[in-house]
């Protein structure tokens, strides 16, 4: 895989870490804090904790209302967990894109550089260089065919 990331993989792993995999954790933090009773505008009592077991009743719980709270911990924790991990799931996601792109600069860095060493690459040499102005000067040799050199196309040696 990392022989074929480009930019566009890159964004698209931004995405994912960034956007979507943080919209999906707080899914689950909303669910933590509606299980807890406190949603942001929550008119329901269904998930209140500490609620009379039936009206006039001086017991707040029952035992179905015991059993409720610790389903209801039970599940406000699962939520919990389940958003961190997709939060840490997010920022694995960004590590691994930040990597690519360290990967890639350095790669052009050592490109730069080899292009910038004389013992490496003759600047001078018309075939160790992208097609300079001579390539608009022959239009019957289409761009990225440099099979062969102007002095070729007219029948004489390089």
């Amino acid at each position: 895989m990392a022989d074929d990331v480009t930019g566009g993989d890159l964004y698209v792993l931004w995405r994912l870490g960034e956007v979507h995999l943080p919209r999906i954790a707080d899914v689950f933090y909303d669910a933590n804090r509606m299980l807890g009773g406190n949603a942001t505008g929550s008119t329901s009592r269904a998930f209140r904790p500490n609620e009379a077991a039936y009206p006039g009743s001086s017991f707040l719980t029952s035992s179905v209302g015991a059993a409720w709270e610790e389903l209801r911990v039970e599940m406000q924790l699962m939520m919990e967990q389940l958003g961190t991990t997709v939060l840490d799931t997010g920022r694995g996601v960004m590590n691994a894109a930040y990597a690519f792109e360290e990967a890639d600069q350095a790669n052009a860095d050592l490109l730069n550089d080899y292009l910038r060493d004389p013992a490496k690459h003759n600047a001078d040499d018309p075939l160790a260089n992208p097609p300079a102005g001579w390539a608009t000067d022959y239009p019957g040799m289409p761009y990225g065919s440099w099979a062969s050199t102007p002095a070729d196309q007219q029948g004489e040696a390089p």
